[in-house]
Order: C-alpha cells, then structure tokens, then sequence
C-alpha cells in the first residue's frame, strides 16, 4: 500500500516528541484524538517501558485503537466528545492534544489539562497539534451543532481553504467534504487552534510556548519552573520557530493545494466524458432499438409476402 499523500499524522515527529516526554519524565499520558491509531501505539509503547499508561480520549474510535485497548493493558480509552469526556480523565504528566481544532474546545482543553494539573502538583507537558496553516488562525468542526452555537463560526462543509487566501473556495483546496466544516473566514477573534492557546497562556502566567512548524505545526506549552523546563526548551531549540522547516512547510502546502486542483479537473474532466459517453450510449441504444423494430417488420413484410 503506497504512504498518504499528504503527511498529517503526528507519528512523522515521533522521534522529537517522544524525547520530548522522555525529557520531561513523563510516564503517564492522556492522548486527546486518535485517528488512525499510528501515534497512539507509540505513546502506548513509550509508557509501557516507562512503567506508566496512555488514557485516549476519542469519540469515535478506529478499529486499531479498540484492538489496542483490547490488548494493551496500558491503554485506557475514554470514548465520548472532548471537553465534555475530560471529566474521566485524571492528571497526566503529558498531554497529546490532537481533537476537534477550533477554538472554543481548545481552550476547555487546555483549561482541563492545566486545572488538573494544578490540583495533582503535576504541571504538565503540552503538545497540540494543527496550530500553523490551516486550523492555526480558522476554526476547523467535525460536529458544529455539539458546539455553543455563540462558539460556532458561519462555516462549510462543501467549500475548502488554500494558503494565502482568507475566504474559502469553491474548488480544490483542503475541504471536509461532509466530513468537517471549516470558518468562512480566517483570523480574527475566538478563531483557530494557536489563538485558542494564546488566549489560555494570556491568562494562566509562568508558561512557555514554542512551535515546531512543520506537519501543519505542532505547539509545545510547558511550565517555565518545571525541573525539566531547560531539558524541553534545550531539545526544541534547534526547531522551534526556525525560518527553513517553515518555508518547507509552506512549499508543501502550496504543493498539496496544486494537486488538489489537479484532481478536481481530472474530476471534471472525467465528469464530462462520463456525461458524453452516457448520451453515446443512449444514441446507441435508440439505434439498436430502431434496429430491432426494422427488423420486426421486416420478417413481418417477409411473412405476408
């Protein structure tokens, strides 16, 4: 089986992010979405051998995580909708946040982290995934009417979003296709998951941010008084904010967006041969029907003759 086309996993930056929880001491770990299941089975690996456990809190689970949690002892999954799931989860020492990206559970995200964090005496390690281009500075849902309507952008499941421009498009671009909607417009306020952090770091003081822009951009948060803050700041250093992986990820967007209007040309262009085929066939269908009556009355006039 050929590798997706567009990498979007958070697995492609398991090398850093598991030094990243081994650097904070991390044994115990709460994973806020699973998709397919790739990084979860590395976080439930890395915490196995760290003596510790991987709760996953997802609302619709993949059948690799119900396998996994079936035969990984240390895998707790927590099925239903994050915040509101938050409730049966306990303090981690690292967070993986990877949910539904706007900024609304964002916030009662993170809020959740941090406010159980505080009353364990375990300030946390926070990774978020999606905080660049697109979900950075534009609300992504996958179920707009679970959300506070006052929470809730004007939005589109049918159009899509591409680099540069702030509206959406009506053809190519990164779209749901039913499957999530996306803000009609981009930036401004309460909007995306980087401005969600913001918001959250504005008023929790003592907490550092730093962003790996690559894979759609990944969010570090950490305590800046923690033991281990200089052992996280000295392993994003070389990463966080540097001008080359983001021109590279910019070229891989704007890549991705051209094939994007590829396929949907070729769509329309095999949508137009489609149509023209359907009416050829129907041209030879009414021809192999005046056929078959010319030759009906032709035994006929044979018959009588």
């Amino acid at each position: 089986m050929s590798a997706p086309l567009l990498l979007h996993s958070l697995s492609e930056l398991r090398t850093i992010l598991l030094c990243l929880l081994a650097a904070a001491d991390a044994r115990s770990v709460v994973e806020i979405g699973s998709e397919s299941g790739a990084f979860t089975r590395e976080l439930v690996a890395f915490a196995s051998n760290r003596g510790g456990g991987v709760t996953t809190v997802e609302p619709r689970p993949a059948p690799a995580i119900l396998e996994l949690a079936r035969t990984e002892p240390t895998l707790r999954l927590v099925e239903g909708r994050s915040p509101e799931a938050l409730a049966r989860v306990t303090a981690a020492d690292a967070w993986i946040v990877d949910g539904d990206h706007n900024f609304w559970t964002v916030v009662h995200e993170l809020d959740a982290a941090l406010d159980l964090g505080e009353a364990a005496e375990r300030p946390p390690l926070l990774v978020l995934h999606d905080v660049a281009w697109p979900c950075g500075r534009r609300d992504f849902y996958y179920d707009p009417e679970g959300l506070p309507s006052d929470a809730v952008h004007a939005h589109t499941f049918a159009q899509g979003v591409v680099p540069g421009e702030p509206g959406v498009v009506a053809t190519g671009g990164i779209r749901g296709e039913g499957r999530f909607a996306v803000a009609l417009r981009e930036g401004g306020e309460q909007n995306g998951v980087l401005t969600a952090i913001e918001a959250v770091l504005a008023r929790r003081p003592g907490l550092e941010l730093a962003v790996i822009p690559v894979v759609f951009g990944v969010g570090v948060i950490w305590p800046a008084d923690a033991p281990w803050a200089d052992a996280v700041r000295d392993l994003l250093a070389p990463y966080a904010g540097l001008d080359l992986l983001d021109r590279l990820e910019q070229n891989r967007l704007r890549l991705y967006a051209h094939v994007l209007e590829l396929q949907d040309a070729l769509r329309r262009v095999d949508g137009a041969r489609n149509r023209a085929l359907g009416a050829l066939q129907d041209r030879v269908d009414a021809l192999e029907a005046d056929n078959g009556a010319l030759r009906l009355e032709l035994a006929r006039l044979k018959a009588t003759a």
